[in-house]
């Protein structure tokens, strides 16, 4: 199963997700890495903070993703997007990428540290929270995947990552203000740290 590139961009001021700049180093980008990994790769913009861009796409395996970062084609997209953008962070996931809701309208980005020895309770509450997702989306799949380079993994903890859709980001708020969402708090007794962030696509 291809592993999940997960990458983010933070813009460098005056530089904006309208910039032509941006936009060219971004389009290039994609076409480079969708034509090296051989899977489709998109963008997204986060709605709390714009000037941040996420990547996302596949690779066939963590080495095949290692080879690229080394090769020509990737040096000169890193020295073409100098003083335009740099990478915040970037990471494999374990993760179905043929289920990620990229088309829906709204994106929910979230990403869990969980407690060292705590995997095995996590996915206990996970399992019980996880249908209630499906049911209030809209029929947007909520799919997630462990972090393959964690330190923290081989202690039951690490780094967690998922993508829900959503209809609208007041959707996803409504929810969270619900009473239903109390169950799905529950989690956060395992968590040594929660973000929840929100992206909409990004068209280069």
């Amino acid at each position: 199963m291809p592993v999940l590139e997960f990458e983010i961009f933070t813009l460098h001021p005056p530089h904006t997700p309208s910039s032509p700049v941006v936009k060219s180093n971004l389009s290039n980008a994609v076409k480079v890495l969708t034509a090296a990994s051989g899977h489709p790769f998109s963008l997204l913009t986060q709605i709390e903070s714009p000037n941040i861009v996420y990547l996302i796409g596949a690779w066939d395996s963590v080495s095949a993703h290692k080879a690229f970062l080394v090769s020509a084609e990737n040096q000169k997209l890193l020295a073409d997007a100098e003083g335009v953008l740099g990478v915040h962070d970037m990471y494999n996931v374990e993760m179905d990428t043929s289920a990620l809701p990229l088309g829906a309208p709204v994106v929910s980005i979230v990403r869990l540290h969980v407690k060292p020895g705590m995997k095995k309770g996590f996915d206990a509450c996970l399992g019980k929270v996880s249908g209630m997702l499906t049911q209030v989306t809209g029929g947007w799949e909520t799919v997630g995947g462990r972090r393959i380079d964690e330190a923290g993994k081989e202690e039951g903890g690490g780094e967690l990552l998922f993508f829900t859709g959503w209809e609208s980001l007041a959707q996803h708020e409504e929810l969270r203000r619900s009473g239903s969402f109390n169950q799905y708090t529950e989690i956060k007794e395992f968590l040594e740290k929660l973000e929840i962030r929100h992206a909409l696509k990004y068209e280069v």
